[in-house]
Formats: C-alpha cells, structure tokens, sequence
C-alpha cells in the first residue's frame, strides 16, 4: 500500500530534542559531553551568523564536513538557517570541489567545520548584508515536507558524481520507520562511525534527534577498547569493519545491543562468526536515493521492509524501490530531475531476492559482463572465493580477451600466500568453466571501506598489456 501524500509541515528535531532532553547528553567524546540544551543554543548562535553573513532562505552551503562537534554543529546549523545543506567529503581536493560548485551553481563553503562561512565564486551575486536596523531574520523550526533540504553526492557504478537532493520529511520518516526494529531512547550512545558526507551517516544524526539518543565521535568502530571505554550500545558498519572488529581479542562490550550491517552483502561466514561472540549483528539494505535503509533483518526472525518504504522485485530481479523517505530527485546545474518510472518506482540497478524470509542483493545489473557469450555476474564468483578459509576479501571484475570478449579476473586479499593452481582447481569443482577466473591478482591498498570496481577493471587491463 501506498502512504499518502504529506502536507503538513515537520517539526524540528533538534527543537524536540532540546525541549524534551534538554539535560541528556547529545554529543559524546573522550573529553566532553553536550547535552541538548546546550546543543540546540550551539546551532542557534552558529546559524544566526550564517544569516547576518546574508544567507537567505533556499541557497545552499557546502560544508567540508567532519565527525567532530564543530561538524556536528555546522550540518544542523544550516538547516536551522532555513539553507539547504551539502556534505562533502573533507578529503576531495580543491579543484574539484570549486568545479563541482560553480557546476550546481552552490554560492556558500566553509571549508573547515566551525570556520567563517565564505561565499563562492560560482553565481558573480553579490552577499547581502542585512542592516543592524532590520528586524533579525528567524531561524527555522519547521519543514515543509517536499522542499530541498539537504543533497548527497553519489557516484553510483559510473564514477561521476550525483546530487541526490532530499526532503526534512525524508530524512525523518527514514528514522521513525528504523525505529520501528531498533529503537532509540535517552541515555543509549550510537558512535558515529560513518561519514557524514554520507547518506548513512547523516541517518544516524537523524535518528539521535529523534530518538533523544547521545552520538559518540572520536572512535572506530572496530576498536573494541574504545566501545567498551566509552559505553556504546549502537554502532553502524559495514563488512570489513565488522571483519577488523572480529580480529579483536576482546572482550566485547556487554553494552553493544545494535551492530547494524549495510554497504553491501555480508558473508554468512562472518555474521556466523559474530554470532558465536553473541555480538548482535542487523544486516540491511538501503540506498543514498530512499535517505538509508529499506530492508532491515534482525538476528533472528525474516526480514522486514521499514515503514514508509515500499519495494519489489522486477521480473529481471531487478530492486525496485518507492515511498516516503524517496528523494526529490538529482540536482543538476540548479534543476531538480526526477528520476523515477510513471509510476514512481526508483530503479536501483541492485539484484536481489528473497529466500526463505531472508532478503539477498546478488549484484548489480551493471557489473554483469558477457564472456564468449555466457553472462557472467561477478558477485556469485565473489560468493564463492568468500568462502575459502584463506581469502578475506575478493572482488571479481572483467577483462578484456580477443578470443572471448571478456574473461574474469579476481582480485584477492588473504592472510597468506595462495596457490593458484589449487585455487583454481577447488573453483572448478563448484563452478561452470567460463566462471573460473584467468587470473588472481593482489588486491591493492584502498583509503576507504568500499572497492571501486571501475578502478580494479582499468588496473586489470593495464596489467595484462605489461604482461603481453
């Protein structure tokens, strides 16, 4: 069933909170404690000289964003200022940022959390100073439902960047349908373990809002010491955190009541692993474009799609999303383009099916390749290498043949030195021949959690032309 449309404007989630909770502690750190009170006066004083730097309600402030208080301060405080917000990764370099502007026609930056607000060079508009004898502009404490709110770069499988432009209400009804399985109360501390440039750690800031719940920054989430130090019952990774977090000696936290998985499959070697450590693993699916998760699985019991979602399977298998936490669509030179079917189905390019109350994404439509005719999804080779006791990471990509088209190659990160001819042996045992990867190859370092696969193709490439 559909949900109705929404008019009514949102509530602040901050004011909420404040109000509310004003006493319990919003911000946690190893050195300091916010509570709400102080927290809302923080983004209000933050937010005022935004305004009074001529801030006008609808522009748009970059903020190289970081996991600090300052970062914390900064994202809520544009939105208070009645802007739109933009995230960006603190890591991307100057050039590219100031392309990435003046493209988006963005005329606000602060480059540094908690540093003065400058205007860009993207619109020539001349900054608008309010005069000290106009009344002083109001902060915002409500949201009209289906106006821009905040925007998320996402580069999907092509590698060039997105804006996915979200709603308040998107991001609200994203946290109120996950607290449907996990909720939160006063007194419970999510570490915030994941970028809020991304959609996932922006979701967690939703969801302490909401929930009265403090955010804790400073720490890792495979870092079993600091979990323990600091009381945390909620922590948000993906797989190869969970993996890192598995190589502790221990003990783990008797706090921890939430590992929530997303970012991509789960090996069912690992969760077992977790579960003989009685750490309690949620494993979901979501997306940038539906504001986080979707499809949520406790650890025990079948998997539920949250409320204010919908989702099915197309006859292609084909993950087809819709509902209240949807985004507005993709910004694009000052524009908002939708981006969904006639009948508001969000074609997300994932593969997936459901078995036996489990929910599985199998792949993706744009990682299928063709090798002497055969389709080849690399994720089910990947399946496969994740189970060889040896091997702690793979990623299987195409490569270029002239006799085939495309042939297979894996890249592999493992604990030791692997035999390929036994490799590929045990592999042909379990799979069709034109499956089997031609090559195996070291995985190389990467700076962040997820593998771009874009990267591992023009590397395999490269390779076999040194090699003939």
């Amino acid at each position: 069933m559909r949900h109705p449309p929404l008019h009514a404007d949102m509530p602040c989630l901050l004011q909420q909170a404040g109000r509310r909770h004003a006493g319990e502690p919003a911000i946690i750190t190893p050195e300091d404690t916010l509570e709400f009170a102080e927290l809302e006066a923080r983004v209000d004083h933050r937010a005022m000289t935004f305004l009074a730097r001529g801030v006008r309600q609808g522009d748009w402030i970059a903020l190289r964003t970081r996991t600090t208080i300052d970062g914390i301060i900064d994202l809520l405080a544009v939105l208070r200022s009645g802007a739109c917000l933009l995230p960006v990764n603190p890591a991307m370099p100057e050039t590219p940022l100031h392309a990435l502007l003046r493209q988006q026609g963005i005329h606000w930056l602060v480059w540094e959390p908690g540093q003065p607000l400058q205007p860009t060079d993207t619109t020539g508009r001349d900054v608008i100073v309010p005069s000290p004898a106009s009344p002083p502009p109001e902060l915002r404490r409500q949201f009209q439902p289906h106006t821009p709110c905040t925007g998320i770069l996402t580069s999907g499988s092509t590698g060039q960047p997105k804006l996915a432009v979200h709603s308040y209400a998107n991001h609200v009804l994203s946290a109120a349908g996950a607290a449907t399985l996990i909720p939160l109360r006063p007194g419970d501390r999510y570490l915030l373990s994941l970028p809020t440039h991304h959609v996932g750690g922006l979701a967690i800031v939703f969801r302490c809002l909401m929930g009265g719940a403090a955010l804790v920054l400073d720490g890792r989430a495979e870092d079993t010491g600091f979990l323990l130090h600091m009381g945390v019952t909620h922590v948000s990774m993906v797989e190869t955190q969970l993996h890192r977090l598995l190589q502790q000696s221990g003990p783990f936290p008797s706090s921890l009541r939430c590992l929530l998985l997303g970012g991509g499959p789960v090996r069912a070697s690992l969760l077992e692993q977790a579960r003989r450590q009685n750490l309690p693993c949620w494993t979901s699916y979501g997306l940038t474009e539906m504001s986080s998760q979707v499809i949520t699985q406790p650890p025990e019991g079948p998997a539920r799609i949250l409320p204010h979602r919908e989702c099915r399977l197309a006859e292609t298998g084909e993950i087809l999303v819709r509902g209240d936490t949807l985004f507005l669509g993709y910004r694009d030179a000052g524009r908002i383009l939708p981006a969904t079917d006639e009948e508001g189905w969000f074609h997300t390019r994932d593969l997936g099916r459901w078995q036996d109350g489990r929910f599985h994404v199998v792949g993706r439509l744009d990682n299928q390749f063709i090798s002497g005719g055969e389709n080849i999804q690399p994720e089910a080779i990947e399946q496969l290498l994740h189970t060889h006791p040896d091997i702690l990471r793979a990623v299987v990509v195409p490569r270029q043949d002239t006799e085939f088209g495309q042939r297979p190659v894996a890249f592999i990160q493992s604990g030791t030195e692997l035999d390929a001819h036994a490799l590929r042996t045990w592999m042909r045992e379990q799979l069709k021949p034109f499956m089997v990867p031609v090559a195996f190859l070291p995985m190389p370092p990467t700076s962040g959690f997820k593998i771009q696969r874009r990267d591992l193709i023009q590397l395999a490439n490269a390779i076999h032309l040194r090699e003939t």
